[in-house]
């Protein structure tokens, strides 16, 4: 069986696209729905760290915007140096309506186990984001 190297999941969004861009955007927001970045807190310029809710690991984020093809890069890992293994694209369906997708690439050293429970909470993390961006809930900063 060949191995997979990438994974995509995706949730329609009964929210304008620009709208969920912006949510996708704000690494503020980023640890109220990222199970491998909880609890997100500033970590340098345009960068955030989290913990992981899986082994209270800290990883660091930064966002790359592509604004008119609707795309964001998540650049993940340490402090000193990331990678772009997460993406997300937000397709306009109408006016109020979008799809989100949320693309991972998988790492030359990631075990069968640790790439299955990355793609299920990929599936999670959208149910999060789709139910908060439907009830408008923002956590309060400390």
């Amino acid at each position: 069986m060949e191995m997979s190297w990438a994974h995509q999941a995706s949730r329609r969004i009964e929210r304008p696209a620009a709208e969920v861009l912006d949510f996708m955007a704000d690494l503020s927001l980023l640890g109220q729905w990222s199970l491998g970045c909880f609890d997100t807190r500033p970590a340098g310029e345009g960068v955030v760290a989290g913990t992981s809710l899986f082994d209270g690991g800290q990883t660091h984020v930064s966002v790359e915007v592509l604004r008119e093809q609707g795309l964001l890069r998540y650049w993940v890992g340490g402090a000193a140096e990331r990678s772009p293994r997460i993406s997300a694209w937000v397709q306009p369906i109408d006016e109020c309506a979008c799809v989100l997708v949320m693309m991972a690439a998988r790492t030359a050293g990631m075990d069968e186990a640790r790439w299955q429970r990355l793609q299920r909470c990929h599936e999670t993390e959208l149910d999060l984001i789709q139910a908060q961006l439907h009830s408008g809930w923002r956590r309060r900063a400390q």
